[in-house]
């Protein structure tokens, strides 16, 4: 096992444990919020946008594990027509127009971090550039996710199911 693939799978352990935790922590501020709002008929101002952002921060997290799990969604009624080296072909393919399309998440990302560095979020003050730094960093988490997958050895597209043509 080479040292990417390695880093690779310590980094998806801790993208799963973190988004679980993150997600805990929205359920938990969630239901800190109702039963402020109807039992002490006393709001939280900071609960509904707290639970947001963590809601999307493990959502990245959780996607980008996904990625690395080869969980995403994508066409496989081509590749599985094709033979081994046509599916190694489309594999390819798939992962090198995912890493694009990362990189322009990355740098998109990025810059709407930078752009956002001074504005503050309404209940809490927080920085917006902490929500928005969701987009940049999922987006270098599943391109190494999918650079490590390049690096793996093929494997094969499971065959079609009976009487498929």
């Amino acid at each position: 096992m080479t040292l990417l693939r390695r880093i690779d799978g310590a980094v998806a352990r801790w993208e799963r444990g973190a988004a679980v935790l993150l997600l805990a922590v929205t359920v938990a501020i969630v239901v800190l919020q109702v039963f402020f709002r109807y039992v002490l008929n006393s709001s939280l101002s900071w609960s509904e946008e707290a639970a947001r952002y963590l809601f999307i921060w493990a959502a990245v997290l959780g996607f980008s594990s996904s990625a690395q799990a080869g969980r995403l969604f994508r066409f496989e009624m081509i590749a599985l027509r094709l033979p081994a080296a046509g599916q190694r072909v489309c594999a390819a393919l798939f992962g090198f127009a995912g890493t694009a399309f990362l990189w322009a998440l990355i740098v998109n990302g990025a810059d709407l971090v930078s752009k956002t560095v001074s504005q503050t979020s309404p209940a809490m003050g927080m920085p917006m550039a902490l929500a928005y730094a969701a987009l940049p960093v999922a987006g270098v988490l599943i391109a190494l996710h999918f650079v490590a997958a390049l690096t793996a050895p093929p494997v094969p597209v499971a065959d079609p199911p009976e009487g498929a043509q």
